[in-house]
């Protein structure tokens, strides 16, 4: 059985060294190093005081559509959406890459900010076909084992506007895992008649639906009541949400509020990728109210916005940053938005992990720093010590 051996690393106020089962895949033993001084070993990495932070989860992107690696895109003052749609189709289809090659690039990136599981809205539509959700699930056997990717059919034209329910059939028997919408009222003018084609395609292949949703105010009220009343009444409790979603953050407190507690009872999460250009849900409301809450980066650098990076530590710094979180409590709680696992690791733990230079996950929050390793399945996937071999720089001096 191979082991891995890493010493030094901070979690919490204390050093540990880790051993990584490299055939599990996982966290084989956790011991405190005695405190600043631990055991030197010639065949062990050594984290220097670096701190553990859990590997990331991107609720929101489109492997797709990116233009990384590509010559630069002057993009347009956005009118309206279905120009910019047009727009978009004009910019993707000039590009000389294939979504497979965009794909493993956008993935390889994310992998260097320590993001190892996401979430995936792919294109399909009857002109396209099923091209990039096919380019996409050979991408996906590819990282399999060191990325968890899930995979939604989005009917980006518009489910009902587009005439794709026979093509999102086939995009499900195909593989992808979610049932994809986009503006029932915005694009498709058919608030009802759209969400209910979304939930009867989600009941014939057992899989659940993220709802794009861009429609303002009452309009985006209404349909996110139609959409849980459509969860409730399809036993989809725990297997939707509603992505973007900036009527939440458009209409009254009281009234956010009361839909906050409708979606806790439905439990439809909120997916969010926190935009400085437009409204948002109150985030600190839904987690009041208990609503699942996620962050994605969404756009990265594609026909609609010159901006992004991947980084998802940054854009939940960005999240606290714009709610005010000050606190050493409100800082924390942002991670459960970016990550699927907890801040301090268990033996038996599925090694996913990354190290930073940081004092403590509040100033990682808050700092973003530059990821110096990443390790997924105990295999060393990112960060600094991948890409060059760098030895990683003195820790930071702990301080509360």
């Amino acid at each position: 059985m191979k082991q891995d051996r890493i010493n030094g690393i901070r979690i919490g106020e204390e050093l540990f060294d880790i051993t990584l089962d490299a055939e599990s895949g996982t966290i084989a033993s956790l011991t405190l190093a005695n405190g600043s001084s631990y055991e030197k070993s010639e065949s062990a990495m050594d984290a220097n005081g670096l701190m553990y932070l859990p590997t990331l989860k991107d609720w929101h992107l489109h492997l797709d559509k990116h233009f990384l690696g590509e010559p630069w895109k002057p993009l347009q003052p956005f009118l309206d959406l279905p120009d910019q749609l047009r727009f978009e189709k004009s910019l993707l289809h000039a590009l000389p890459t294939t979504a497979a090659e965009r794909a493993r690039r956008l993935l390889n990136r994310l992998l260097e900010m320590g993001t190892t599981s996401i979430r995936t809205h792919v294109d399909v539509d009857p002109e396209i076909g099923l091209r990039h959700l096919e380019d996409v699930l050979q991408i996906r056997e590819e990282f399999r084992g060191i990325f968890d990717i899930e995979v939604v059919a989005f009917p980006q034209q518009g489910l009902l506007r587009s005439n794709s329910l026979s093509v999102m059939r086939e995009a499900m028997r195909s593989g992808a895992d979610l049932i994809g919408g986009v503006d029932p009222a915005g694009l498709d003018r058919e608030v009802d008649i759209s969400l209910e084609a979304m939930f009867e395609l989600s009941a014939e292949y057992d899989a659940g639906v993220d709802l794009h949703l861009h429609d303002p105010g009452h309009l985006g009220l209404y349909t996110i009541e139609r959409f849980i009343d459509l969860t409730v009444a399809s036993g989809k409790r725990g297997r939707t949400a509603v992505s973007h979603a900036y009527c939440l953050g458009q209409v009254g407190e009281a009234e956010s509020l009361e839909i906050a507690h409708k979606l806790r009872e439905a439990d439809v999460a909120i997916i969010t990728s926190v935009p400085i250009d437009s409204s948002m849900p109150r985030v600190d409301q839904l987690l009041q109210a208990g609503v699942r809450v996620g962050v994605g980066c969404d756009n990265i650098l594609d026909a609609w916005s010159p901006f992004g990076n991947g980084d998802l530590l940054a854009r939940g710094s960005r999240l606290a940053e714009k709610l005010r979180w000050r606190t050493n409590q409100e800082l924390l709680l942002a991670y459960p938005l970016i990550t699927a696992a907890p801040l301090r690791p268990r033996v038996g733990d599925r090694a996913d992990f990354m190290l930073v230079d940081a004092m403590n996950p509040m100033h990682a929050l808050s700092s973003a720093p530059k990821r110096e390793a990443v390790f997924a399945g105990g295999k060393l996937v990112g960060g600094s010590w991948h890409q060059d071999g760098a030895i990683p720089l003195p820790r930071a001096q702990v301080g509360s």
